[in-house]
């Protein structure tokens, strides 16, 4: 054990005197009287640095600990993500066959879904159209506008609903305007990422009598099967995923009106 003598010349008081001194950790005795002063206070160095060195491994220890768990959360999550385009439900045949819709919905938020949803409007396979979620300000002039559109197109039949801010929100309010119109079929007009979490939620909260028919815009910025390979998929994939199950959380409970 280091001595204070290793500071203090051999036998002599930190003050100049002749008191002998001790090593670090010796009981004082009449041979080795206690230090007083400054030199009481001395404590060797090497104990500052093991104590520095253990909460260094500690800290490595938590940081690895944290990476690790980090890791196997967001694999855990990709692993799940992809339920978002499992299950799909069936996309509608619209062909000659096919009985006009009552109201086409679409649901704002994802591209090409307004435009998708007035193509099929404008071909004859909803009698109204009906967008859900659009700004207080936006009338159906400035939609047209933005989308380029060539044509007349029979703004009469059409409702611009600027009430709800998400598909949950969006189902109740189509809900809403559909049993006050006593309208029997709706088309469903989404993203294909979006397609499942809105049609589960339609299905739990329009009326049970209603059939619900589902089309989607087709292009999107990323292959829906190689989600996984680019950025931007797995940013909306997974976020997608959260946004369903907390859906199905919310709305489990609710059986299908």
């Amino acid at each position: 054990m280091q001595a204070v003598c290793a500071i203090l010349k051999k036998g002599e008081d930190w003050r100049g005197g002749g008191a002998p001194c001790y090593s670090v950790g010796m009981s004082p005795n009449k041979n080795n009287p206690p230090l007083k002063g400054a030199a009481s206070r001395l404590r060797p160095d090497y104990g500052r640095a093991a104590s520095a060195a253990r909460v260094r491994r500690k800290f490595k220890w938590w940081l690895a600990g944290f990476g690790s768990a980090l890791v196997v959360l967001v694999l855990i999550t990709l692993s799940l993500a992809g339920v978002v385009y499992s299950e799909m439900p069936d996309r509608v045949k619209l062909d000659t066959l096919y009985v006009p819709a009552d109201v086409v919905v679409v649901l704002t938020g994802g591209r090409g879904r307004i435009r998708k949803a007035l193509e099929l409007f404008e071909q004859g396979h909803g009698r109204t159209l009906y967008i859900s979620g659009t700004d207080r300000t936006v009338s159906m002039k400035d939609i047209l506008k933005e989308l380029r559109w060539v044509g007349p197109v029979d703004e009469n039949r059409i409702i611009l609903e600027n009430v709800s801010t998400n598909t949950i929100q969006n189902a109740e309010q189509v809900a809403r305007y559909v049993e006050a119109h006593g309208f029997e079929r709706v088309l469903l007009v989404t993203s294909p990422y979006h397609v499942r979490r809105a049609h589960f939620i339609f299905k739990k909260l329009l009326p049970r009598d209603v059939h619900l028919d589902v089309s989607w815009f087709d292009r999107e910025p990323f292959a829906l099967e190689d989600w996984w390979k680019q950025w931007n998929g797995i940013w909306v994939t997974t976020s997608e995923f959260f946004k369903f199950f907390y859906a199905y959380v919310v709305l489990s409970p609710t059986t299908v009106r």
